[in-house]
């Protein structure tokens, strides 16, 4: 498989993803997801995510400015820090390294 089709690959599935949840958003039938499955989409697009930013040296937005709420930003990230044993103050430390 080339880039060029391995990207075309993952933007169709990233599609159908977004897809997927805006349906069952929409819907409020949220049972046919499970949360195993919802774990394993972020776990692999926080490495994807934490990867390219390290390839490319730079910070760039994991979604756009009004993706999420400020209440779906902070119930993402709290369980985040806690999935990763983390806490609001190792996260300052982190936020503070040299840019």
């Amino acid at each position: 498989m080339t880039t060029s089709e391995h990207g075309a690959g993952f933007s169709a599935a990233a599609a159908a993803i977004a897809t997927a949840a805006d349906e069952a958003l929409t819907s409020g039938s949220l049972d046919g997801v499970t949360e195993a499955d919802i774990a394993v989409a972020l776990a692999a697009l926080g490495r994807l995510y934490s990867a390219k930013v390290e390839k490319l040296d730079k910070i760039f937005p994991p979604v756009a400015q009004d993706a999420l709420t400020a209440t779906e930003t902070a119930v993402l990230v709290s369980e985040l820090l806690r999935a990763a044993d983390l806490n609001v103050f190792d996260l300052a430390m982190w936020f503070r390294r040299a840019s």
